[in-house]
């Protein structure tokens, strides 16, 4: 298994701009809410000590817009791991239209583990190491 389903959602009229297709920035909210259910899916736990103090921090982002989302398409981000780094890990974000299977955007963004209390990186845990690689892509 390479990809995992990480979001499911509508193209609501209010995520749509003049003509009837989903506004670019609201891909940035869908890519951004898939990726914090990625994480949970590898193991992260923003809990430590009873206090949170792990979170992401999105470094880059590079999204390639392949078809538009119509106004109430129903859509679904399916989400692979290219590469884990000692505090950062590079993933693939594929915006589906779920009625057709044809490819909305594909996106390719770096997050960084960051400790919220020290204000630095975090070095990622052993239990996400294991467990990425079960989605890892076979090819970057």
């Amino acid at each position: 298994m390479a990809s995992v389903r990480t979001f499911s959602g509508v193209a609501h009229t209010w995520l749509c701009d003049e003509m009837g297709h989903m506004n670019t920035r609201n891909y940035v909210g869908m890519f951004d809410d898939a990726m914090q259910h990625f994480m949970l899916i590898l193991g992260h736990n923003a809990m430590v000590g009873g206090e949170r103090r792990l979170g992401w921090a999105d470094v880059r982002h590079e999204i390639d817009y392949k078809a538009e989302v119509p106004e109430g398409a129903l859509v679904h981000v399916d989400c692979e791991a290219l590469k884990i780094g000692n505090s950062s890990i590079t993933y693939r974000q594929t915006l589906v239209l779920s009625e057709s299977g044809e490819v909305a955007a594909v996106n390719r963004a770096t997050s960084v583990l960051f400790d919220l209390k020290e204000r630095g990186t975090a070095r990622i845990p052993q239990v996400m190491r294991d467990k990425v690689v079960e989605y890892m892509a076979a090819e970057g």
